[in-house]
């Protein structure tokens, strides 16, 4: 399996890399990382996840997987194979939350937050802390 180097993902530097830096844009094998600890972007592993992995089936093509409530898991699945894979190559994997969460996650933000206050709102109730 080829990977990208690090450096190749690091956007909106990737270009002038690629122009000014050409070596240190390059494909490795992922089997010559082995033995190695790797920082992942966890976001962007986090989202990739949410696009590649999808239900297969007549009646399924193109949904993302689920739980019984219906909140989408793909996610969970793709880090869980991401993580094995490179666990079974002998790399150490450490997924970094760094910095801004990307746009596409700001509509589950907002429904933890408004769980979440659902949630402490109940609580104050069944507390008698109103």
């Amino acid at each position: 399996m080829f990977i990208q180097s690090v450096t190749h993902f690091t956007h909106p530097f990737s270009e002038l890399l690629s122009d000014e830096a050409e070596p240190s844009v390059k494909n490795i094998y992922l089997s010559s990382l082995s033995g190695q600890k790797i920082a992942i972007d966890a976001s962007m592993s986090i989202y990739q996840s949410l696009i590649a992995i999808r239900t297969g089936g007549d009646s399924f093509v193109g949904q993302q997987l689920t739980n019984a409530d219906g909140e989408t898991t793909s996610h969970i699945q793709g880090m869980f194979n991401k993580t094995i894979r490179f666990l079974s190559e002998g790399i150490r994997p450490c997924y970094v939350f760094d910095g801004k969460p990307p746009t596409l996650k700001s509509g589950e933000l907002l429904k933890r937050r408004e769980k979440r206050e659902k949630a402490e709102a109940e609580l104050k109730v069944s507390t008698g802390r109103i």
